[in-house]
């Protein structure tokens, strides 16, 4: 073992290993699964870097046709550039030849219960601008609750989003930050108990809106049916505790097409 591998990266050696050995293939996936990388909040890429690895060793293109994926479909979600489902990583790893329980994937991919808001505004903030104002979380918070409805069909946390006049605010969250405007080193929450399909949603409402300062986020929400509906009858500077509800952020988002498309959209290198 030792002069197999003199002279090469633990790379080469990893590739050549799943190349072949089907138990060192299972215990590289059952790792990922069981004891993921949590360095830098980079947990949520560990299980797909696995499944990376074998497909590297055994061939991207049978791999993706085998399951049912396109070869675009399969890069992106290989690169962490889309997020898949259970079942798609149960159709990885069937063709793999590998079974693992939808409890033991589910914990993992899609976590069991809602997100507590104080996690995903932890792991929002420490991905965007940290001169960016609470204000830009807020709305970050928002839109990221928005993707999780759109494209899992379910909440990304349970806490209420209200319409105030500067648009939507989770008071939970806006109780932690209370009398600050920008993002300092104030601990929010714990980003490590977010899933893959939960911090995807929070990296897709930052890709799409994390370029926006918070005063042009609050007057997007403002043109926005969700945030206006739900103010419908009230002055301008009116305080408000009525909530935006999650049934008219679906029936007004899932109609967009830049939600309802972003998974169909190619990779430009594929």
């Amino acid at each position: 073992m030792t002069n197999k591998n003199k002279g090469s990266s633990f790379s080469e050696y990893l590739l050549d290993s799943l190349r072949d050995d089907d138990q060192a293939v299972f215990l590289h996936i059952k790792d990922a699964l069981e004891t993921p990388d949590i360095k830098e909040n980079n947990d949520h890429l560990y299980l797909i870097k696995a499944i990376g690895d074998v497909a590297l060793a055994r061939g991207k293109g049978d791999l993706a046709v085998n399951a049912g994926l396109s070869r675009q479909g399969l890069h992106k979600i290989l690169n962490g550039k889309s997020i898949p489902n259970i079942q798609n990583i149960m159709a990885i790893l069937n063709v793999i030849g590998l079974r693992f329980s939808v409890e033991q994937i589910q914990k993992v991919v899609s976590g069991g219960t809602p997100a507590n808001v104080l996690d995903v505004a932890e792991y929002a903030a420490s991905h965007i601008s940290r001169n960016a104002t609470y204000m830009k979380l807020q709305k970050i918070v928002y839109y990221s609750q928005v993707e999780s409805l759109v494209h899992y069909k379910k909440p990304l946390f349970s806490e209420k989003i209200l319409a105030w006049r500067g648009g939507p605010v989770v008071k939970e969250l806006f109780e932690k930050h209370k009398g600050h405007k920008y993002l300092d080193n104030n601990i929010l929450g714990n980003s490590s108990h977010l899933s893959i399909e939960q911090k995807a949603c929070i990296n897709w409402a930052i890709e799409k809106y994390g370029h926006l300062d918070g005063d042009t986020l609050s007057h997007l929400t403002h043109i926005e049916r969700p945030w206006a509906d739900a103010r419908k009858g009230l002055a301008a500077n009116a305080a408000s505790e009525k909530e935006i509800t999650i049934q008219a952020m679906i029936e007004y988002y899932s109609n967009l097409p830049k939600y309802r498309e972003l998974e169909e959209q190619d990779e430009s290198a594929s």
